[in-house]
């Protein structure tokens, strides 16, 4: 998973053995890890250095891929992605090379030379490419590599980060937040219980995206307060990709997303081939269109990065007719509220730790701008919970009293019950048992892990904490990516729904969201190896949603 230096390799935040989602950043030589992930026969063709043109530009995307023997042409098209510069020119060749015998066998024309057929073979069946029948190996094998020089092209094309331009209120508050938005002529009407919508907002009509740096400061505010801003209508007729509608172009949506936050895109997905750009994650419920099954338990996006992205943008490009593709908003400023108070303190102690990446976030911190201390948790990919422990003497004081994250706030109005949190203390007789390297420290149990998973799902499903959108084309939300949870309906990932399309835009947030200052652990965890706590405790890593709750009732991700 990882290398020494500049070398990076890591699975897809979406993929799952055996049949992995491969992605390489920050390259200057291929590693023995990206060798070994593909055949030895591809991997002769790896003997150039890699070069990338941003920082998170994927080298390599392997994806399973089949085709159709109904088809044509392959239904979808294959999804490996190599870089250009990992494949040499290939050399001069008469026709007489492309299909030659000796004793080794059969020969086919390769990037970099001949190879044996039986090499080639074995590529094929290292990442899952089914040629139709008729196809002979050497069509077959051209084939792959144009695809993957035609993906590796559009993967490469990364805009050049923008610096932060959105202007803050002055005074940093929502009342000053709504007065600059009616300066520009907007008009605001908040959702419930979590949300609001801007009107009188034209977003392809302000310079190709780009919002005023006053009224992105405002919007900024608005949705710390809110969790996220919906914008209805959006768009002019476009027919990007061959889909027909009325949507914000790629490039649009972009420049609206590098308004906010630092002002630079956070692209660390894999890049679809219908996606119009790299920069843009496509979703659909035609794997032909765009990614299916993303996201079907409650989490924040960039989850499995150390300073997760601040501002996420989801624009409709196709909404289904059916209005079943929902996708689901918590308010976990809301969520925290309604915690026993026990419980809450128990939460400012604890930290995940992402299973695909290591990275450590507290369960609850403040938000960088609105200062309410808010939940935070990844339902599909949380390979561990840390809790740190108390003595004795601090069991008993924080049994006798509040201590200053409580005190003077009214109760939580219609608490939850503490027993489908724990009891909210956790008891200072479990200290780090053997084989642990960190004192003071106590892993969860898978029991913990089931308990808590599933009770923090059912309170962000409460119509107190929640609203559900039901897209309409042209609908543009922009989330607050640290006020607000979210998840897509089942019907989001069905076809019997309607063809649904979704486009996904990220904004670095430039803040890390670790664990309080002092808190005692490093700030990412290896979870692909051995566990660093007590035995018994649960250590898992790549996608785990399948382990808690009644998980075959929600989709199972890619």
């Amino acid at each position: 998973r990882r290398g020494g230096g500049e070398h990076f390799l890591t699975s897809g935040p979406y993929a799952r053995p055996p049949r992995m989602l491969l992605r390489t950043a920050r390259l200057t030589q291929p590693p023995t890890l990206l060798r070994q992930a593909l055949s030895r026969s591809l991997a002769k063709c790896l003997t150039s250095p890699v070069h990338t043109t941003s920082q998170h530009a994927p080298c390599l995307v392997a994806y399973p891929w089949k085709w159709s023997a109904a088809s044509p042409r392959p239904r979808p098209r294959p999804r490996l992605a190599l870089s250009s510069s990992l494949l040499p020119s290939p050399r001069c060749a008469s026709s007489s090379d492309s299909s030659t015998s000796d004793d080794d066998g059969t020969m086919i024309r390769a990037p970099n030379g001949m190879m044996s057929e039986a090499d080639a073979l074995a590529l094929f069946a290292e990442v899952e490419f089914k040629p139709p029948p008729g196809m002979s190996t050497q069509d077959a094998f051209d084939y792959l590599v144009q695809e993957a020089r035609r993906q590796a092209e559009q993967a490469e094309q990364s805009r050049p980060s923008r610096n932060r331009t959105a202007e803050m209120p002055v005074p940093a508050t929502v009342d000053a937040a709504e007065a600059v938005m009616r300066s520009f002529g907007a008009t605001m009407s908040p959702l419930m219980p979590c949300g609001i919508e801007i009107m009188g907002v034209d977003i392809a009509r302000t310079d190709g995206g780009s919002l005023p740096p006053k009224m992105a400061g405002a919007l900024e505010m608005l949705m710390a307060h809110h969790g996220f801003a919906l914008f209805r209508g959006q768009g002019t007729a476009q027919t990007e990709s061959d889909v027909a509608g009325i949507y914000l172009t790629a490039d649009q949506q972009c420049t609206l997303s590098e308004c906010f936050g630092s002002g630079a895109l956070h692209s660390t997905h894999g890049v679809h081939p219908e996606a119009p750009n790299r920069d843009v994650f496509r979703l659909s419920n035609d794997p032909e269109h765009g990614f299916n099954s993303v996201g079907p338990e409650w989490h924040n996006d960039g989850s499995f990065c150390r300073d997760v992205f601040g501002h996420v943008i989801y624009h409709i490009v196709k909404a289904p007719d059916t209005g079943r593709g929902n996708t689901a908003f918590a308010h976990l400023g809301l969520a925290f509220d309604r915690l026993p108070s026990a419980v809450r303190r128990r939460m400012q102690r604890c930290v995940s730790v992402n299973s695909n990446g290591g990275a450590i976030h507290p369960l609850a911190s403040r938000h960088p701008v609105s200062d309410r201390l808010s939940l935070y948790l990844h339902l599909g990919m949380t390979g561990a919970v840390i809790e740190k422990l108390l003595t004795e003497e601090a069991v008993e004081e924080e049994g006798n009293g509040e201590d200053e994250e409580t005190a003077g706030t009214p109760p939580a109005p219609a608490p939850v019950e503490d027993r489908r949190f724990g009891d909210g203390v956790a008891p200072p007789d479990l200290p780090a048992g053997r084989g642990s390297k960190y004192a003071g420290f106590r892993a969860w149990r898978d029991s913990d892990m089931e308990t808590f998973f599933s009770a923090f799902s059912d309170l962000l499903d409460t119509p107190e904490v929640s609203y559900s959108h039901d897209w309409k084309e042209g609908d543009v939300i922009v989330v607050d990516n640290l006020a607000v949870a979210h998840k897509a309906s089942p019907g989001a990932h069905t076809i019997e729904s309607g063809l649904r399309i979704l486009h996904r835009t990220t904004i670095k947030s430039g803040v890390p969201l670790d664990a309080p200052e002092g808190f005692g652990l490093p700030e990412t965890l290896n979870t692909a190896g051995p566990c660093p706590f007590e035995e018994g405790a649960s250590w898992s890593e790549g996608y785990v949603g399948f382990r808690w709750g009644k998980w075959k009732e929600r989709a199972t991700p890619h």
